[in-house]
């Protein structure tokens, strides 16, 4: 969700002044209650009904000219249909996303690199990777901008860029941002985030051969986070054993796909 500030960030005092002023609508969405109510069906694992809920209040944030509380809206959606492999629609939510950031006037902010980042991973996983790279560039510049070069939201951005590189072709630069997503995931809040990248990786030595030594040992770093005791069992715990769990199986481990999966489930449920 985009906060007050994000729309407050610092900027240059030799810098032109922005084109507009922008204004609050007289009446706005909640977004707060919004979103909560997002991550509760998320959390259950109810697509269809988060489908549904974004697309309801985005649709009253545009009559009511709260632009600000569409553009997290559209934020969330990409994401959504990226994950249920809506293409069409995920197309529209990102080319009406990024026009809203010149709209609102966020340009160049760290809030505007992260609607471009998820934007872009969404093209990317519709196959529009040459596309998503160019706003993938987009973005760095502006974390860049105002982030220091060990903030942990670039984790998630090197990650994102190692695979469109990687459906590229270009091999080497995805290991290299893999890489550095790596080294900064180094808090134990951190462990799903390292899961994914570990897994990552190992699907592209795949990719490159087969019989590498190394898939197993990132297979089982990867792992390791998931039996770590500082893991912290939640929704997002139960994303990452589905998101991972398929990875494994398609790498030959069927024992630790069944058994995230079954992890995933028992969350899903409250168990």
């Amino acid at each position: 969700m985009l906060e007050k500030d994000d729309y407050q960030e610092p900027v240059c005092p030799l810098s032109p002044p922005p084109k507009r002023a922008w204004h609050d609508p007289p009446e706005r969405i909640p977004l707060d209650r919004v979103i909560a109510e997002c991550d509760r069906l998320f959390g259950e694992e109810q697509p269809f009904l988060l489908g549904e809920h974004l697309r309801h209040w985005r649709r009253k944030a545009a009559e009511l000219g709260d632009k600000r509380s569409e553009l997290s809206l559209l934020n969330e959606l990409m994401g959504h249909y990226r994950m249920t492999g809506d293409r069409e629609r995920g197309l529209e939510a990102v080319r009406d996303g990024f026009r809203l950031i010149g709209e609102v006037g966020i340009e160049g902010s760290v809030s505007a690199g992260t609607i471009l980042l998820n934007g872009a991973t969404a093209l990317k996983s519709f196959g529009e990777v040459k596309e998503a790279l160019r706003h993938y560039a987009e973005a760095f510049r502006c974390y860049g901008a105002h982030l220091a070069p060990e903030d942990p939201r670039y984790a998630g951005l090197f990650n994102n860029m190692a695979a469109a590189y990687a459906d590229n072709g270009e091999f080497r630069h995805a290991e290299a941002y893999y890489r550095k997503a790596l080294a900064l995931l180094k808090e134990k809040s951190q462990l799903m985030d390292r899961a994914v990248t570990e897994v990552n990786l190992a699907q592209l030595y795949h990719r490159q051969d087969p019989a590498d030594p190394r898939i197993a040992e990132c297979l089982d770093r990867a792992y390791g986070c998931f039996e770590s005791p500082d893991a912290e069992y939640g929704p997002y715990y139960a994303h990452t054993c589905r998101k991972c769990a398929g990875a494994f199986g398609d790498l030959g481990e069927k024992a630790r796909e069944r058994e995230l999966n079954e992890r995933a489930d028992a969350l899903y449920a409250g168990d």
